[in-house]
């Protein structure tokens, strides 16, 4: 899956019909959504990022908070879903900041004299915090050249996300952030 933009690419195809689909909607969950900001991130197509953080926020009855420890067996896998979390908590309180609401019923500010719109910040859950950093013996199964010279996964060059940072792989993280 790493760097196989042609499988995510078919699989984007058809997210935006499915997606619209009241039935695969009710049988959606936050876990599901999280697997498939993984698979963006792992096969290097992160323009996918974007929509499904924008299907996530509007999920109203879904809670970063509430998301249940997936247990991933594998540790890279693992430490990306943890990382996504926690930064998808800070997105979104971005996002609540600046006054979108997940119900649509948003508090624009009418000028940047206005006070910031007031809120209650998103917290990570306590599993994310147990994750521990990928090491170089689960990067061994990686092609060469997702692997630095100092054992972090590379998914983007020049990534500067602390976030993933903490945990060994180099990324960034803006397509979580489009309004």
């Amino acid at each position: 899956m790493v760097g196989n933009v042609e499988l995510e690419d078919a699989k984007l195809e058809h997210m935006d019909d499915l997606r619209s689909i009241p039935l695969w909607r009710a049988r959606d969950t936050p876990e599901r959504s999280l697997y498939r900001m993984y698979e963006a991130m792992i096969s290097g197509v992160y323009e996918a990022l974007g929509p499904e953080t924008e299907y996530f926020w509007y999920q109203r009855k879904w809670s970063l908070q509430n998301i249940s420890d997936p247990h991933d067996s594998d540790p890279v896998r693992y430490a990306i879903l943890a990382c996504l979390v926690e930064e998808l908590v800070m997105a979104f309180n971005w996002r609540l900041s600046l006054g979108l609401r997940r119900d649509r019923h948003h508090q624009i500010r009418e000028s940047e004299k206005d006070p910031h719109i007031p809120f209650t910040p998103l917290t990570r859950p306590p599993w994310t915090t147990c994750v521990r950093p990928v090491s170089r013996e689960d990067l061994d199964r990686f092609p060469p050249e997702y692997v630095s010279v100092v054992g972090e996964l590379v998914l983007e060059r020049d990534g500067s996300n602390k976030t993933f940072a903490r945990r060994n792989i180099i990324t960034n993280v803006g397509w979580l952030y489009t309004i």
